[in-house]
């Protein structure tokens, strides 16, 4: 069965270039990056897969998660995302991840607030120390003060 890896790499092909139809199958390491790239790793047979990637930048929906760059995806959007481009199939990623919206929209509702990146975190670490504000332990969530969580 013709199969795909949903993997980064020099060798991998832009998911917006396949043919609909190539690949009956994509498979997506689940778990973190550094958790995926430690699997791809250690399995071999993942080595001779093609690998397919996504290239259009488009930020998360999963805000109550602190992603490494504004431009990471969850486990859900990659696959949506790459299946609706890889079989040009326009609304698919929408109707894949209402679900993952609306729990985000839920949990906004309960209190949750909006997480910042990795790399905001950190930004806002450095000139926190910059500034002498920082305490030993802290969580950075960014509250959104103009997010209007009832129309995400």
């Amino acid at each position: 069965v013709p199969t795909a890896l949903l993997f980064p790499g020099k060798d991998a092909t832009d998911c917006s270039e396949v043919i609909p139809g190539t690949f009956k199958q994509l498979i997506c390491l689940d778990g973190t990056w550094p958790q995926a790239r430690r699997l791809y790793q250690k399995n071999r047979q993942l080595h001779n897969i093609p690998k397919v990637m996504l290239n259009s930048p488009r930020k998360s929906v999963y805000l109550i998660h602190s992603q490494p760059t504004a431009h990471h995806l969850s486990t859900l959007e990659s696959v949506a995302r790459a299946i609706q481009e890889m079989e040009k199939l326009d609304g698919l990623e929408e109707k894949l991840i209402a679900p993952l919206k609306e729990m985000v929209r839920t949990q906004f509702r309960h209190g949750a607030c909006a997480h910042s990146t990795q790399d905001e975190a950190k930004a806002i670490r450095k000139q926190q120390v910059k500034d002498g504000e920082a305490e030993k332990d802290f969580t950075i969530a960014l509250q959104l003060d103009n997010f209007d969580y009832d129309s995400f």
